[in-house]
């Protein structure tokens, strides 16, 4: 399944997760949940003897890292590059570095379950023209490694075309949908589609007694959920300006202003963090958390200059408000100074900053007239 992130801001390598190659310059990388689907795969085939378990597990390994690659070279046909590939227990995902078209998407999604198919067609036609005779079962004992490895792979294309976030099939429908409906509707439509169908897998899990079924839904639940509240936020700051977002109506404090001094004003208003200035120029910021600090260790005479942030982050009016953001939620949701030359003109937080949401998507929502 395709996953898109930002070229400007690389998403760090997950503690989780670990390289274990590089092919066509991707970096492929195992998820330690996926171990979970192995060992489902070993418990299912626990009866299994001889070479041929481990050889057709190591092959459904190898189907999985094809599937990706599906997405991955027909998003670098469209020129979007692929940064790695993770495999997690219902499937891999193949992180792009910039996000499809409504119409890429559709193709690039398209072509993982395609390559299952092709994979269970050349499997089939094999077995057809070979003088040896297969008994096509997808018991593994029975009918051996191949036509097992032909279910499988069919399996893998039906399972991933469910419609439900994360797995290909969402994105196809919600892919679908954007073509007439716009991203942000129709992303609504497919989150609420794969929520409802992750709640009939965790209500056939409970029911058969599947742990990994169960495990199957919370995810899928949770990632449907998470793919809205981004498509939404996404949509709601595009085209948007940090201006339009940011504080205007902020105190500053002097680099001489004690912690206690401090301490007051923030109590006396809903502002908890605090721009420190040495005349009109800026020095840092002051933060709610590091003020407690202060407080306790350095007690209430000393200066806010000892404990300001000298390094905050900083931003234009003029700069894209999607943008911004990003940066804001890479440097842990502190606050930023909006600056215009050597003006301080504004201050973009998280609580500015979720209102401002807030009010767009009410805004969006309100019917039109007539």
């Amino acid at each position: 399944m395709p996953e898109t992130e930002k070229p400007e801001q690389e998403r760090p390598a997950s503690p989780w997760a670990f390289q274990v190659a590089v092919v066509a310059g991707i970096p492929v990388r195992l998820h330690i949940t996926f171990l979970l689907f192995l060992v489902w795969i070993g418990w299912t085939g626990q009866s299994q003897s001889g070479w041929q378990w481990p050889i057709y597990v190591l092959a459904v390994f190898f189907c999985v890292v094809l599937h990706e690659f599906g997405h991955a070279l027909t998003a670098k046909k469209y020129g979007i590059k692929t940064t790695n590939i993770t495999l997690y227990p219902i499937g891999g995902v193949a992180m792009l570095e910039s996000r499809p078209t409504a119409k890429q998407e559709l193709w690039v999604t398209i072509m993982g379950p395609a390559v299952n198919v092709v994979i269970a067609g050349l499997l089939y036609l094999y077995m057809w023209i070979s003088p040896q005779q297969f008994q096509l079962t997808s018991d593994i004992r029975v009918g051996g490694i191949l036509p097992a490895l032909f279910f499988t792979n069919i399996s893998l294309a039906l399972f991933n075309l469910i419609p439900a976030f994360p797995m290909d099939g969402g994105r196809i429908l919600r892919a679908a949908l954007s073509l007439r409906l716009g991203e942000l509707r129709a992303t609504r439509i497919a989150a609420g589609v794969g929520q409802v169908v992750a709640i009939g897998l965790g209500v056939a899990g409970i029911i058969t007694s599947q742990v990994i079924l169960m495990l199957i839904a919370f995810f899928v639940f949770l990632v449907a959920g998470q793919e809205l509240t981004s498509t939404v936020t996404r949509s709601l700051l595009a085209g948007r300006k940090v201006r339009d977002a940011m504080m205007r109506n902020f105190a500053t404090l002097p680099h001489g202003t004690t912690l206690q001094e401090a301490s007051e004003l923030l109590i006396a208003g809903s502002q908890t963090d605090f721009p420190v200035t040495s005349g009109s120029d800026v020095l840092g910021i002051l933060e709610r958390s590091e003020l407690s600090i202060g407080l306790t260790e350095d007690g209430p005479h000393a200066y806010v200059a000892g404990r300001m942030n000298r390094n905050a982050n900083r931003c234009r009016p003029d700069d894209d408000l999607e943008w911004a953001a990003e940066q804001f939620a890479a440097a842990g949701r502190r606050p930023v100074l909006v600056m215009e030359g050597d003006d301080l003109v504004g201050m973009l937080t998280q609580e500015n900053l979720s209102e401002f949401i807030m009010l767009q998507d009410a805004a969006s929502r309100r019917k039109k007239p007539g």
